[in-house]
């Protein structure tokens, strides 16, 4: 395992987003393809954030699933009400990637080893995936816990 390092590991083809994408429009890149979090990215392909399913549901800011729960449980209360509803509806459309993303994310350099990959994991319980940058702070991949299995199939 001391030669397996995050290189061999991590995930090169990397979706992300960009912090000035609709927030919804990121929203179901997560939950389409099961992602737990994806990097966001400027231009350049540099890190500037990443936005997980966990800044989905905790940002403080009455939005997200909070708010999607505060609309479901009013739904009768905005039957009545068209214009409360659709004030709901519309902060949250306008919402961007910026408005809730991480911005000091955890981040691995490229060459990484792979302890220090599980130490990464380790200690930082909710992360995942955590971008692999290189000096330029561009992404280079990500790791997820899952990537960490796969040195363990080669040795079965």
């Amino acid at each position: 395992m001391s030669l397996v390092n995050v290189q061999d590991i991590m995930t090169k083809e990397v979706i992300s987003v960009h912090p000035d994408m609709p927030l919804l429009e990121a929203a179901k890149i997560l939950s389409e393809r099961n992602f737990d979090g994806v990097p966001v990215v400027d231009t350049d392909n540099k890190l500037v954030g990443i936005l997980t399913e966990y800044d989905l549901i905790s940002k403080e800011s009455m939005i997200h699933l909070p708010t999607f729960q505060k609309i479901l449980q009013n739904i009768k209360v905005f039957k009545k009400d068209q214009s409360e509803f659709q004030k709901e509806i519309q902060e949250i459309s306008l919402l961007v990637v910026r408005d809730v993303m991480n911005t000091d994310p955890l981040t691995l350099g490229e060459q990484a080893t792979f302890m220090e990959v599980l130490d990464a994991f380790r200690n930082h319980h909710r992360v995942n995936p955590i971008p692999v940058i290189d000096s330029d702070r561009r992404v280079v991949g990500v790791v997820s816990r899952f990537d960490i299995l796969k040195p363990l199939h080669a040795l079965s």
